[in-house]
């Protein structure tokens, strides 16, 4: 179909927000995109870029920007307390590889291709509804309604007031800093490390680059932590977290002695992704997970991605819908049954996983297929999700841009 002139209403400047509303722009569409905040910016720590969403940020012209800033990622390690034995060890298979970035680098380059392309910002915009129908509206909390819209989208991630969400919040958290990278020190520009002990504690170092050019290089160091200890922690001090991150890992203490953490509390939930007529949920406002797979930014993008496909080759929006639903929610469903499943043997009170994990599952994991395997889950190719969506045909024609990895 033709999305000159339709009337697209976005709430949530995320990174699945601000990729739609770039793609649909882009298209001839017309969007305004509603955010909280009296002025969006990035909320959140570095993360992975995946080949999956690489190959959509490719799609729309805005991968090299963001490969620039971060750093490429070719294996990730995470070995039990003071270096000793790895557990984890994955690889990227031959010619791929991760790309660490920064949050706010991704958000600055995507903030600026939406303004650039012609989307309407209005910010200080708290929603707490919708009202579903051929021409859909946001319910705001002061009890006012949007503008009407052709297709509204709820991208409000996971802690998102629409629709029913049970209580899904994990138990276990994490404490995370972006720090500078120490060049020359321990650890290394293209590698992601972990160190645990059991699943109740863990501790990684993520290289991310820099936030804009001419700045310096940075990494993320995080830190997990049952959410009811956050208290017990604040009140401890610094210097009983540093004694702490000595006993699990003593190379990571010079960052853990300059951070300036923040609490992030995760919850795993799957809500419907059709609110009604004419409207629907993408990213984490769909499907929060734990971090462990490294999947929610790469899956925002998938999500915006498909949406555009799918409108751009359905006959109409509620055909887009439907056709957009059988491209994506079985990637979906496996990613959420895997993070479910994999999430406790590397955060949790349990002995006996993570003693499964080390004893059976990590050696089980360096066999040649298995390892395979291993990669294809962690860099989100299960299922082939991005050859689902058809990019070069939505995007190429139109843009001039075609994929590539």
């Amino acid at each position: 179909m033709k999305l000159d002139g339709l009337d697209v209403a976005i709430a949530g400047a995320g990174v699945g927000g601000l990729a739609l509303g770039t793609m649909l722009t882009r298209f001839g569409a017309r969007v305004t995109l509603y955010d909280q905040m009296e002025a969006p910016r990035a909320v959140g720590s570095g993360f992975v870029l995946q080949p999956t969403g690489a190959q959509v940020l490719a799609a729309i012209g805005l991968l090299d920007p963001i490969a620039t800033r971060g750093r490429r990622i070719d294996r990730m390690v995470g070995r039990l307390k003071d270096g000793g034995k790895p557990v984890l060890d994955v690889r990227y298979r031959s010619g791929e590889f991760g790309i660490a970035v920064q949050r706010v680098a991704l958000f600055d380059v995507l903030f600026e291709a939406a303004r650039a392309s012609g989307v309407t910002f209005e910010a200080s915009a708290r929603i707490n509804g919708v009202e579903p129908g051929q021409q859909a509206r946001f319910v705001f909390v002061d009890g006012r309604r949007s503008a009407p819209a052709d297709l509204v989208i709820d991208a409000m991630g996971a802690n998102s007031p629409v629709g029913n969400r049970p209580d899904s919040e994990l138990s276990y958290g994490a404490l995370w800093a972006t720090v500078p990278f120490p060049h020359g020190g321990a650890f290394q520009e293209n590698l992601l490390e972990q160190r645990y002990h059991r699943a109740s504690r863990m501790a990684g170092v993520l290289p991310v680059g820099t936030a804009r050019e001419g700045a310096p290089d940075m990494a993320t160091f995080f830190w997990s932590l049952r959410t009811t200890d956050y208290a017990v922690w604040q009140k401890a001090g610094r210097n009983a977290w540093l004694d702490a991150v000595s006993k699990l890992w003593p190379d990571a203490v010079p960052l853990a002695a300059i951070a300036e953490p923040v609490h992030a509390r995760y919850r795993h939930l799957t809500r419907q992704p059709v609110i009604g007529r004419h409207a629907v949920k993408i990213g984490d406002a769909w499907h929060a997970t734990s971090p462990q797979l490294g999947q929610g930014a790469n899956m925002a993008l998938l999500d915006a991605a498909s949406l555009t496909s799918a409108l751009v080759h359905a006959e109409d929006i509620d055909a887009a819908v439907a056709r957009h639903l059988r491209q994506r929610q079985m990637h979906v469903r496996s990613y959420q049954f895997l993070s479910q499943v994999l999430t406790p043997f590397y955060q949790s009170d349990s002995r006996l996983l993570p003693a499964l994990r080390d004893h059976l599952i990590a050696p089980i994991t360096t066999l040649l297929g298995i390892r395979a395997i291993i990669s294809t889950l962690v860099t989100g190719d299960l299922l082939d999700p991005v050859g689902r969506l058809r990019l070069s045909q939505a995007f190429g024609s139109e843009t001039g841009v075609r994929v590539h990895a």
